[in-house]
């Protein structure tokens, strides 16, 4: 359950679409493989660290003022994200389709609102693995072993930032909902969920980074692994991105609202403030939010997760190492 609802929090609309694998890794070229690499160390890290530190990291978000406001930031700008990736795949002609569609999308955003983080469970149990190998069989659709494009980059070492900028990127926004879930696991059960959720991250992004070196043209597009299908495996892929917008989106509104409720009483503010405000802010754009926004998602994240998590970690190591030096 643990490692679909990590899965469910990291394949958003950026993932799905292919936008977010463009900027962070596939633009590198075949250098990107290795950035790659690199971030399946970095998740599996990341992840189990997490899952450890729920004692130190709800008690300094109640009390780091930074850690809120960047916290919530993130959230708002993901959650918009997901919705704007919604919106740029509701073409259809049928208008009575997208609104349904749209209906559902809110709706399922108010049980996890109301109900918590059972709701979002369950229902991450039910779309998580189906999107999973739904994607899984349309990449590989696509996937040959014909030569990859060979595309310019500035330098390997931009290449290896922009991994490090994509793991913090995808684990700070979720960072109190994997301290949450690791509370009920064991030492051995944690290692194994942050193993599974990084391998099985990284293999998808593998594989999908394959298929875009060898799909350049669509680059510049905003949703590139969507828009190289046709036919029936174009209305899967839609398929699958819608139900990673979806599964995102959940987990953002559940963290939004966890951290509102500890400043606000008012349920229908933190209703506004979890679900409508990112509806609003998704009018800014897929494309812009995705290119200027994560970038800068990015950078708060590195804040958030120092404060959040490695500042409490280190003193609480301080303090072990003083009781035990006057021990001794």
């Amino acid at each position: 359950m643990s490692i679909l609802t990590i899965l469910g929090m990291v394949i958003g609309s950026g993932f799905m679409s292919g936008k977010e694998i463009v900027v962070f890794f596939s633009r590198f070229g075949m250098i990107s493989f290795v950035g790659i690499f690199i971030s399946f160390f970095l998740f599996y890290f990341l992840f189990k660290f997490m899952l450890s530190s729920g004692d130190w990291a709800f008690k300094k978000l109640d009390s780091s003022k930074l850690s809120f406001i960047i916290n919530i930031l993130l959230c708002l700008f993901f959650s918009s994200a997901m919705f704007a990736g919604i919106s740029n795949i509701l073409c259809f002609d049928s208008k009575i389709l997208r609104f349904l569609i749209f209906f559902l999308v809110i709706f399922t955003c108010f049980l996890v609102y109301k109900f918590g983080i059972g709701s979002l469970n369950k229902i991450n149990l039910l779309l998580v693995p189906f999107m999973i190998v739904v994607l899984l069989v349309t990449l590989f659709s696509k996937f040959s072993f014909d030569k990859l494009s060979f595309v310019s980059s500035n330098s390997p070492i931009i290449s290896i930032f922009y991994s490090f900028l994509y793991v913090i990127l995808n684990t700070s926004n979720g960072g109190i909902l994997i301290a949450r879930l690791g509370e009920k696991l064991s030492k051995r059960q944690k290692t194994q969920v942050a193993l599974v959720s990084a391998l099985t991250l990284s293999v998808i992004l593998l594989i999908a980074n394959w298929v875009l070196l060898q799909n350049p043209n669509y680059f510049d597009n905003a949703m590139p692994l969507i828009i190289i299908y046709s036919s029936v495996m174009k209305i899967l892929m839609i398929l699958v991105t819608l139900i990673g917008c979806e599964t995102t989106l959940l987990t953002l509104v559940y963290t939004l609202s966890s951290s509102i409720r500890g400043l606000c009483k008012n349920e229908f503010l933190i209703f506004f403030a979890s679900v409508i405000l990112p509806l609003i802010i998704s009018l800014l754009g897929f494309n812009f939010i995705v290119e200027q926004l994560y970038p800068l998602a990015s950078v708060l994240g590195v804040f958030l997760l120092i404060d959040l998590f490695f500042i409490p970690f280190f003193k609480r190591q301080n303090k072990k190492i003083h009781s035990t030096s006057k021990h001794a």
